[in-house]
């Protein structure tokens, strides 16, 4: 079964739909889950002196600031433990870039981050084929977590099979989505929005270069 939940950042839960597995579930789950939050993340509005505002050309002297609505930054934290696989870990990257095109976000504005028990590396990407996967160790995505809100995302997307601790509260500047990779994998806390992934086939993960 493919069981998917959709978890309010306030603690609430309601179940979206517990389904025969079906490929289209899941990514259908995740690309509403990252829908939901790009566009909460477009309402965060901020202030700009690039362009200034209008009322500046009737205030003489005065160059007010305009708002501006930002384009979504998003962290992907992928956990690289040893009992996660690279062939499932590259396959499901694969689908989350394909989530992140479909809503609109690319180009510079895509972080990964490789953690096991401690972030391994930190790589701005264009493409999957420039991520860089290392680790083996132990399994702490709060660490993963933490380092991926220093690059002020509006989205945080964490990859795991779920045996992790996770951070105690959720952060104020961003949204949390985990993509937990296996049937079996547990909850994570209930202010996190939650897409379980558990058809994905093992592949040969592609060659680093």
């Amino acid at each position: 079964m493919t069981e998917i939940l959709r978890e309010s950042r306030h603690g609430g839960l309601a179940a979206l739909g517990s389904r025969r597995a079906g490929a289209v579930d899941w990514r259908r789950a995740l690309t509403g889950a990252v829908r939901e939050a790009a566009a909460w993340a477009s309402g965060a509005v901020d202030y700009t002196y690039q362009w200034p505002s209008r009322r500046s050309q009737v205030l003489r002297g005065v160059v007010l600031p305009r708002l501006r609505q930002p384009v979504p930054r998003v962290a992907i934290v992928v956990g690289t433990s040893g009992s996660m696989s690279d062939g499932r870990l590259a396959v499901a990257l694969a689908e989350v870039s394909g989530v992140l095109r479909a809503v609109g976000i690319g180009g510079n504005r895509v972080t990964v981050l490789s953690c096991d028990a401690a972030v391994q590396v930190v790589r701005p990407v264009h493409t999957v084929g420039e991520v860089r996967l290392a680790g083996g160790g132990g399994t702490d995505m709060r660490v993963g977590v933490t380092e991926a809100l220093r690059h002020r995302p509006h989205i945080i997307v964490v990859l795991t099979d779920g045996y992790t601790p996770w951070p105690a509260t959720p952060p104020e500047s961003a949204r949390v989505i985990a993509g937990l990779i296996g049937a079996d994998a547990p909850a994570p806390p209930d202010w996190i929005t939650t897409v379980r992934i558990d058809d994905l086939a093992d592949v040969n993960p592609p060659a680093q270069r």
